[in-house]
């Protein structure tokens, strides 16, 4: 799968995702520095259901997530072989695990063929060194949009709404290096109980004062891992 920037080992502190990337430097997610902005605007924690299955939730959605990318990666070619995630079983509950699993999956092959989308990258990373963000972006290619073919950044969503940070987060990725001609973003955001799907479009251009608060929010969590030493 292509991928842009040099790939650095990536280190977890505190569940704060950072990376040595181009000329030796820490970048930080975009995904940690946007949890610290979730917190600062007060925004719930992404979920599916009630805080006491935050953990069963969690792990669906990285279920979902799975399903999804490895089957396109595979009918892309970039993957050799394909099979859906094994139910876990810390899981409990396997007969939900499986449906949850083929909703997620059906639903996307919808909006692959309908929306004509053909991959450029899965999972890329990305960097920015004014920002001092990396990125792992869920898809990156073009798309059927408006009777146009487009360059889309796509983020997948398997989460109960679709928050203001969402948005943003799409917004910050098409700051990264090789995702800076895209045209659109598209939250794909897909019902895990009965498969239903939509697309909500985000517009790249402007909320300057909002990407620079999240990659502020990045070099706060890189001075702070100067300072752990």
């Amino acid at each position: 799968m292509p991928s842009s920037g040099q790939d650095g080992p990536i280190v977890k502190h505190n569940a704060v995702r950072t990376t040595i990337g181009p000329h030796g430097r820490m970048f930080v997610s975009v995904t940690s520095a946007m949890g610290l902005v979730k917190t600062i605007l007060g925004e719930p924690p992404d979920s599916y259901g009630p805080a006491n299955l935050a953990r069963f939730h969690a792990m669906e959605g990285t279920g979902c997530h799975a399903i999804c990318l490895d089957w396109l990666a595979h009918k892309c070619g970039w993957l050799p072989d394909y099979a859906p995630p094994e139910w876990p079983n810390d899981h409990g509950a396997e007969e939900r695990w499986h449906m949850v699993m083929n909703n997620a999956l059906v639903g996307f092959q919808e909006f692959v063929e309908q929306y004509e989308f053909e991959a450029l990258g899965i999972e890329q990373e990305a960097y920015s060194i004014p920002y001092m963000m990396v990125g792992h972006v869920d898809l990156w290619g073009t798309m059927r949009w408006k009777k146009r073919r487009v360059k889309a950044i796509v983020d997948l969503k398997f989460v109960t709404a679709i928050l203001a940070s969402h948005r943003l987060q799409v917004r910050c990725y098409s700051r990264l290096n090789g995702l800076r001609d895209a045209h659109i973003g598209i939250l794909f955001h897909s019902n895990r109980n009965t498969g239903t799907w939509k697309v909500e479009p985000v517009l790249l251009g402007g909320g300057e004062d909002d990407v620079s608060a999240v990659a502020n929010a990045a070099r706060l969590y890189a001075w702070a891992e100067s300072k752990r030493g």
